[in-house]
């Protein structure tokens, strides 16, 4: 469990903030059922608010490490000392620099803004706007949020905050009050050799990863799946003393033997681990309560709300039960099979306003300032295969992986041991049929798998099904039809997404044949091998469906916008 709030000021700024206004803020920044420790810590112009920070945890001084580096290092802690690898965030100190250090692929999300006399940096974009006198909204990150249900490649909700990029060192020069930012740049460049060679040097990438792994599995557990990633990482930990793994999901899906619930228990079984099961609610026992939750642990910043229906509870119990942190198989060894630049989009989780029938008449604010910054685009000589998957990992990665991230991390700390960098230059260097499908990583992993099959179905409610709920419908339909959310998201987009809500699927779940079909169309394109799919396309005169979104999808993440800009907007007025 670990969040940050750092402050380095000058002209003696930082004498006047107190403990209690940094307690003041943790407060409101965290979910009503997570843990609030403190540790605050002041030194040299600047202060350090840790909150519920694992003992594990690397800190010196004012000096602070989000996540594991991998493997630890001895110098991670000076100005000016090389990136380590691993799965975290930094935020180093001394008497003439800040320096806010990200991972490979920015995995922990850290958000900066430079006032005239304070620098803030933090995890929380909601603990900025504290020190703010006003609070200015991106509405490119509205426009980003209603298409595709997150932030966007700006990832933040004031345009005055900045995130430190994939790979990337922010140094603030303490004398001359200057911030300067360094990035590496991802580059994918795969090599033509056999298979045979690929796979070796892929294999000895994730030994030495694992080998250089630091967590104590008595106080760290692994989320076990039916899929490939948490299964390779049960496979590599297996041994270690006490690991304990946890599913959760619902009571149905334990009588489904191809479901996660069932698959990762026989995983478990098979690798003689003890196993623990979450159940999660189909339907929330108090909707408010869940939704305002999960607003508010991820800020938000990704509208991924089934695996949340029991409010957190999941985590809360492994907060009471000490445990430090979870072992996550986050990954980026390649995607699905797209034929084309929209196809990508989609399934990276990048859709905008234009790819849908309907939106683009809305009025949508942020409309357009909606658009993929030059570096994300696709380069004149780059393969389709491999633009999608310097996308995974300059955009899905940091920006949807990451706030998934986000959400967990008010409870319990993370690791995502797969995003070393060391594994990710690997990846690079795969041609692009050894990165589609996973296939060259999958191949590896399932076969030295225990003989337990792939799960087919995930344990989690359906997140549709969770949205078009009267209880959910109702309200959304509450908070919408407010004088906030009109002023906020404009009358015509209101009144279309309330209307919409109406015509939405029933109690029984039930969808309309449009929204059915078009799904249809999209799921099975991205299951055909790529071939076919250029083939179709090439010879096929219409064009392809365009985007369709449920009416409680649509309300849904309105609702996340209309609350996150009434959160922030109080925020300014706190302190």
């Amino acid at each position: 469990m670990a969040e940050l709030i750092s402050l380095c000021g000058r002209n003696g700024v930082i004498d006047s903030y107190t403990a209690v206004d940094l307690k003041t803020i943790v407060d409101q920044i965290l979910p009503s059922n997570a843990p609030r420790e403190t540790d605050i810590v002041r030194d040299d112009g600047v202060l350090t608010c840790r909150i519920n920070f694992p003992d594990s945890s690397p800190t010196v001084g004012t000096t602070t490490c989000l996540g594991q580096m991998i493997p630890p290092t001895d110098n991670w802690h000076e100005s000016g000392a090389p990136r380590p690898d691993g799965s975290y965030g930094i935020v180093r100190a001394n008497t003439d620099a800040i320096e806010l250090v990200a991972d490979e692929t920015a995995s922990r999300t850290i958000y900066y803004r430079l006032f005239e006399d304070l620098l803030v940096a933090s995890t929380s974009q909601r603990a900025i706007a504290h020190f703010a006198d006003e609070f200015v909204l991106n509405e490119a990150a509205v426009a980003w949020m209603i298409s595709s249900g997150n932030l966007g490649p700006s990832q933040v909700w004031d345009t005055r905050i900045n995130h430190v990029p994939p790979g990337s060192v922010v140094r603030l020069d303490r004398s001359k009050w200057e911030v300067a930012e360094t990035t590496r740049e991802v580059v994918f460049d795969p090599i033509d050799e056999p298979v045979s060679v690929h796979r070796k040097q892929l294999i000895e990438s994730i030994d030495s990863t694992f080998a250089a792994l630091d967590v104590d599995t008595d106080r760290w557990e692994l989320p076990l799946s039916g899929g490939l990633d948490s299964r390779e990482i049960l496979i590599r930990l297996q041994d270690r003393d006490n690991l304990q793994t946890l599913t959760w999901g619902t009571e149905a899906a334990l009588d489904d033997p191809e479901s996660d619930a069932v698959r990762a228990r026989e995983l478990a079984q098979a690798c003689d681990v003890p196993h623990r099961y979450y159940t999660l609610p189909d339907t929330p026992k108090d909707v408010e309560e869940v939704f305002d939750r999960f607003v508010t642990a991820g800020e938000g910043r990704i509208d991924h709300i089934s695996a949340y229906t029991d409010g957190f509870g999941v985590f809360e119990d492994l907060a009471s039960r000490n445990v430090d942190g979870l072992v996550r198989g986050n990954e980026g060894f390649g995607w699905r099979p797209a034929g084309s630049s929209a196809t990508v989009r989609d399934i990276i989780g990048a859709e905008m306003i234009d790819d849908y029938e309907t939106l683009p008449d809305l009025s949508i604010p942020g409309h357009n300032r909606q658009h993929l910054p030059k570096r994300l685009q696709r380069s004149s000589n780059e393969s389709l295969s491999t633009w999608r998957d310097r996308l995974y990992h300059t955009y899905r990665i940091p920006v949807i992986l990451g706030a998934l991230t986000s959400l967990k991390t008010p409870y319990v700390e993370v690791v995502n041991p797969f995003l070393t960098q060391r594994i990710m230059e690997t990846v690079r260097r795969l041609p692009d049929e050894m990165r589609t499908n996973k296939q060259l990583y999958a191949d590896y992993v399932q076969q030295r798998s225990p003989d337990v099959p792939i799960a087919k179905r995930s344990a989690i409610p359906d997140g549709a099904h969770l949205l078009a709920r009267d209880s959910s419908k109702e309200f959304l339909h509450s908070q919408l039809d407010t004088e906030h959310a009109r002023s906020v998201l404009g009358n015509k987009l209101i009144e279309y997404a309330i209307e919409e809500i109406k015509v939405d699927r029933g109690a029984d779940g039930s969808r309309s044949g449009d929204l059915l079909l078009d799904a249809f169309k999209r799921q099975i394109g991205h299951r055909l091998p790529l071939s076919v799919v250029r083939l179709i396309e090439s010879y096929t005169p219409v064009q392809r469906p365009s985007l369709s979104i449920s009416g409680s999808q649509l309300a849904f993440r309105l609702y996340i916008i209309e609350t996150m800009v009434e959160h922030m907007t109080r925020d300014v007025d706190r302190l």
